[in-house]
């Protein structure tokens, strides 16, 4: 049989076929509908449910919009001097996403790095510029686009780095120079520039930005203050009046290229910015130079471990003409630290004795206790409890270090005033009525309160147990005599005594136009008085009491001017950049505190204590012949240190003076904490430094002298060999005569000309040596024919000193010494004058021989 196969008729085939066509076919329709249905939906997003967003979004990409920066305001001293200036400077910046899209390699790039850095020139290196064009995102990897390569860039080394910048390409995988090509012109094509075939590489921009510079460094440092890197005020006068220094940026808006670059046929939407006013002071920079010369050579002469402050204020205005406090910094580089013996601690791992004390005296205990605690300063990093990174002890000194530099401590920080507060509790007496000048107790040299009693017994003393006896107000202020004020203070009573305190300013702010015033203050009140009468007595004369030296300074401001509290103030105008005046300061009168009698009688004793006829003037150093001067020293023991090494305490040594005594002008006021120095009193320490700012100022401020009090004729020259320069001023002051430096200021006098003994015309200078006893020379000038006045300033000009034969305000018709001839510093040079008459004075000789240590309590 014939076996039967299936039939696969092919008729069948084609069914399949057109089945998988037919799907094949539905699903290229269901696809383009869907990327249709996609497309519409996109377009509906795109032109209707979020067209403005990418309106927006399109205008943001076409137009560069840029902020102008106003020009911070600068600052001048009362003479016009400009102390701080800001100037337009320009930051490189670099989209590092665009440059490492650019295809360019590593090395390319740090080539390129390199020569922006030999650009730049200012010893920024070439691997801190390839990290800035480089710079990605940590965490997420993504590179910037935006990134700082260096501020504050002078123009001309912008426009040399940009102009590099766009010359530096990729052509063929190598980076050329195009601009020492013959290349076509630049071809925009998706979003890339080019030069022909060259791709750019370097993708830098520049923006303006501003300056802030101080021309004087260190000068005036803690009243200035400085400016953050972002350019706004950090410290000081910048912090204060930041708002009015800075003005009020402007805005550009322009349209631009692909490349952010403004088009040339564009039109910009400009508003231009507001540069800042100026600040206008009252310092004078004069005198504020000469406080800032003295303190320094106290702080050296004194090997002072703490700080020194010192101000100089107009009584009757609150007008701040000077104010320093060291150490000082640099505000054009605030963060480096400018005492060398810090620097020296710095670098140290093992610290001694003297180390710490430094520390101690310049940092406070308290604050460094656990750092110097094994006598090692760690320069590595640890970790806390929690884990945390901590800095290392080095790190930590070294901040703390520049946060004591930044303070004006005049301001910021408190001090014990001592027997200088002695003043307010003779004001308390005096004004309430409580008391009168003749006033008398009895000093036997100690004085044991709460004796016997279950409350603390402590017996108080005089200074070296001095016994003063029955003495009056204007007495126990001249002996400085603690036993005095502290039955004075018991005659008060608390609520008067404190209600003195009070309307003195010692339990507010000054309100002094600068910031950081402590707001804080150590002073007790009427409860704490009248609960331990401890602290009633010891408050009488200025002890285990804490104000700031600007709150000292505004009360005895208040007792010169006739009982008047002030406000002080640093800043006497706002100006805007044309000049125009925009505000002016007026004096603030907050309160009378004590009537003009008593103000009076308070200056009366005040002068007593320096020009007194007895025979002991605690404040006699800072006596200055010609100037009615009145004063009060304070020396206080730091009760909130531990004992010295001798077992005394730590010394915070105060001196306030004013002048003119019959209408007071300005008050100086000086500050040494911690001063290791053999004598340790402010009457030897602190009050020759006051009398020496005053013998340059007073003159310089044009205060009138008095005739009762000011030498002439001649007088005899004290000897100064082995006096300190200080002390040496002192002695010279005194006499009416003035003096000069030749050497450092650390050293004792070992050579002087004129010689001790020597009778030269009062007014004369005194040439002080220090490391030579070999004479100066000068070329003597020829004066014969010029006018007395005019001759005088020419030969005081070559450091000669004159003598007058005859009428000084006619003309010279010989001199002495032959003109042309070499003479040492200070010679006296006598001139004939055409009058032909010898009218030099016959005044009696002056031959006080002057012992500038006196004592003081």
């Amino acid at each position: 049989m014939t076996e039967q196969r299936p039939n696969h008729s092919t008729r069948h085939r084609p069914r399949a076929s057109k089945r998988i066509k037919y799907w094949t076919l539905f699903c290229m329709i269901a696809f383009i509908l869907a990327c249709y249905g996609v497309l519409v939906y996109q377009l509906y997003v795109w032109q209707v449910r979020d067209a403005e967003s990418y309106r927006a979004e399109a205008v943001t990409q076409q137009l560069k919009d840029t902020t102008l920066p106003a020009v911070r305001g600068s600052i001048y001293s009362a003479n016009g001097k400009l102390l701080a200036k800001s100037s337009t400077v320009w930051n490189i910046v670099a989209d590092p996403s665009s440059i490492l899209k650019s295809g360019a390699t590593e090395d390319q790039i740090r080539t390129a790095a390199e020569h922006v850095a030999e650009l730049l020139d200012d010893g920024t290196t070439a691997d801190t510029v390839y990290k800035a064009l480089t710079a990605s995102n940590k965490d997420t990897g993504e590179p910037y686009q935006y990134r700082v390569v260096k501020k504050g860039v002078e123009k001309p080394v912008a426009d040399a780095i940009l102009a590099y910048a766009d010359s530096y390409r990729l052509k063929d995988g190598a980076a050329v120079d195009t601009s020492l090509q013959t290349e076509e012109k630049e071809d925009k094509k998706d979003g890339e520039a080019k030069t022909g075939k060259a791709t750019r590489i370097l993708y830098l921009t520049s923006e303006q930005a501003a300056s802030r510079t101080y021309p004087y460094g260190e000068f005036l440092a803690s009243v200035l203050g400085f400016c953050n890197e972002d350019g706004s005020g950090a410290y000081g006068l910048e912090k204060y009046y930041d708002e009015t220094l800075a003005g009020t940026p402007g805005r550009s808006v322009a349209e631009t290229d692909a490349y952010g670059e403004p088009l040339a046929s564009g039109q910009a939407d400009v508003h231009q910015a507001i540069d800042g006013s100026n600040l206008n002071l009252t310092i004078d920079e004069n005198v504020q130079s000469i406080v800032e010369e003295y303190l320094t050579e106290a702080m050296s002469t004194f090997t002072v471990h703490g700080r020194g402050s010192a101000i100089v204020m107009n009584v009757k205005t609150g007008a701040i003409l000077a104010m320093a406090s060291l150490e000082q910094f640099d505000p054009n580089d605030p963060k480096t630290i400018t005492d060398p013996k810090m620097n020296e601690i710095l670098a140290k791992t093992e610290i001694d004795a003297e180390d710490i004390d430094w520390l101690e005296s310049r940092l406070g205990e308290k604050a460094v206790k656990d750092i110097i605690a094994d006598g090692i300063i760690s320069h590595e990093k640890t970790t806390n409890e929690k884990g945390e990174e901590v800095s290392s002890e080095a790190t930590q000194l070294q901040g703390m270090m520049r946060e004591a530099q930044w303070k004006n401590k005049n301001i910021t920080e408190l001090y014990m005033p001592g027997s200088v507060f002695k003043l307010i509790t003779a004001s308390a007496g005096l004004d309430s009525g409580v008391m009168s000048a003749e006033q008398t107790f009895y000093c036997g040299g100690s004085l044991t309160v709460n004796e016997g009693s279950e409350l603390w017994e402590h017996t108080y003393r005089c200074a070296n147990g001095e016994v003063h006896y029955e003495q009056d107000m204007a007495g126990a202020l001249n002996h400085s005599c603690n036993l005095w004020f502290i039955q004075a203070a018991e005659t008060l009573k608390p609520q008067i005594f404190y209600d003195y305190i009070q309307a003195f300013g010692f339990t507010q702010p000054t309100g002094i136009d600068l910031p950081n015033e402590t707001r804080w203050t150590s002073v007790y009140n009427a409860e704490q008085m009248a609960e331990v009468d401890t602290n009633l007595y010891t408050a009488a004369f200025g002890q285990n009491e804490s104000i700031t030296p600007m709150q000292m300074a505004t009360a005895v401001a208040a007792i010169a001017n006739g009982g008047y509290l002030v406000t002080p103030y640093v800043v006497d105008s706002i100006s805007d950049k044309d000049g125009n005046i925009i505000s002016q300061t007026e004096t603030n009168i907050r309160r009378q505190v004590i009537s003009e009698e008593v103000s009076r009688q308070l200056l009366a004793m005040m002068e007593n204590n320096v020009h007194g006829a007895g025979n002991y003037h605690s404040c006699a150093n800072a006596y200055v012949a010609g100037y009615r001067i009145g004063g009060k020293s304070g020396t206080a023991e730091r009760t909130d240190r531990h004992l010295r090494g001798d077992g005394d305490y730590y010394k915070m040594m105060s001196f306030a003076a004013v002048l003119p005594i019959d209408d007071p002008e300005i008050e100086v006021f000086v500050l040494l904490d911690d001063p290791r120095w053999v004598k340790d009193y402010a009457s030897q320490v602190v009050a020759p430094v006051v009398g020496n700012i005053i013998s340059e100022i007073a003159p310089y401020l044009g205060i009138e002298q008095d005739a009762d009090y000011n030498p002439t004729g001649t007088v005899t020259v004290q000897t100064c060999l082995n006096y300190t320069w200080t002390n040496a001023q002192v002695a010279l002051n005194r006499l009416g005569l003035k003096h000069k430096l030749i050497g450092p200021s650390s050293g004792n006098i070992v050579y002087q000309y004129p010689v001790g003994g020597s009778v030269v015309p009062a007014g004369s200078t005194i040439y002080l040596y220090t490391a030579t006893d070999q004479n100066s020379m000068t070329t003597t000038p020829d004066v014969v024919g010029k006018t007395g006045t005019f001759a005088e300033q020419m030969l005081k000009a070559a450091n000669l000193n004159v003598q007058f034969a005859g009428d000084s305000s006619g003309k010279v018709v010989a001199q002495d010494v032959e003109a042309g001839t070499s003479a040492a510093y200070g010679t006296i040079i006598t001139l004939t004058m055409d009058s032909g008459e010898d009218t030099t004075n016959d005044a009696p000789t002056v031959t006080e021989e002057i012992d500038p240590a006196n004592e003081e309590g």
